[in-house]
């Protein structure tokens, strides 16, 4: 497949596959959407169900007991907006804590382990909303770019995000100061390293324990990224993700980063310019 360039990304990367002092982060595509009103597809919203119920069943056959005592859930998602307000990545996060919520329940476990549940805490019982995890910023920037790719390509198609996916027309773009698919690298890897500066501080507090940060986001940031910090690809190359499919990445002790794409391992670039603080 690699020779190929060309990959489908699936959801058989989000299974629970840390051990104690471990952190998985888990980048999750959003299900399917109604392009008219933003509403989830109930059909999608189904797959997500199933996908987060396998992922239980998982957590049940794998943890003991004492384990699943010192496991916490933190639960994240891009906050882009439809026109009609339906937020697609938080709506589909959603369905993930409310059934981790009603999993702790009837294993007898605090739903604090949820930590966006954890009244001590500034998360308020909600997803958190991350601007970091967002669509393309083209959408939002009012830069022109967005107007000029739709211009260029008659339309929203094919060739509009090959050429955006493929920075064919940087030049124009970097004109106009707009958000290319480096850029969206930079702030997915950003993200990364603001997690796991997280994790060290959790671990710390919380020995013995796992931590499993599930992220809601999209297409446009999974696929880049994992182009440029995993494979090694050009931009040409094809990287699709199913919806509700993703990927997952395993911070060890040793503060390495192994991230799971389809079920195999592969080392994972967090390289970064900048020390990111602790607080996301």
């Amino acid at each position: 497949m690699q020779n190929s360039m060309n990959l489908m990304i699936d959801s058989s990367a989000i299974i629970p596959i840390i051990n104690q002092n471990q952190t998985q982060i888990i980048f999750q595509r959003h299900c399917n959407y109604d392009r008219t009103n933003g509403e989830l597809i109930p059909e999608s919203a189904n797959y997500q169900r199933q996908v987060i119920t396998s992922f239980i069943n998982d957590i049940k056959a794998t943890f003991t007991f004492c384990d699943l005592q010192n496991t916490y859930f933190l639960l994240t998602a891009s906050n882009t907006t439809s026109n009609n307000g339906f937020k697609r990545c938080i709506e589909t996060t959603n369905i993930a804590m409310e059934m981790f919520k009603r999993f702790l329940q009837e294993s007898n476990i605090s739903t604090s382990h949820i930590i966006n549940l954890n009244d001590s805490l500034n998360y308020k019982g909600s997803i958190h909303e991350s601007q970091q995890l967002t669509e393309p910023q083209m959408f939002t920037d009012s830069t022109g770019y967005f107007e000029f790719l739709k211009e260029k390509h008659n339309g929203i198609n094919s060739d509009f995000w090959i050429d955006f996916e493929e920075d064919l027309s940087k030049g124009k773009r970097e004109e106009l100061n707009s958000e290319g698919p480096d850029q969206i690298v930079e702030r997915a890897v950003y993200y990364v390293n603001v997690l796991q500066r997280y994790s060290n501080y959790f671990h710390m507090k919380y020995p013995n324990t796992r931590l499993i940060i599930w992220c809601g986001t999209h297409y446009d940031l999974i696929s880049p990224l994992v182009k440029q910090r995993i494979l090694d690809w050009e931009k040409s190359a094809i990287v699709n993700v199913q919806y509700c499919g993703g990927i997952s990445l395993v911070l060890n002790e040793n503060n390495e980063i192994i991230a799971n794409i389809n079920g195999i391992n592969y080392p994972f670039d967090s390289q970064y310019n900048k020390q990111p603080h602790r607080r996301f």
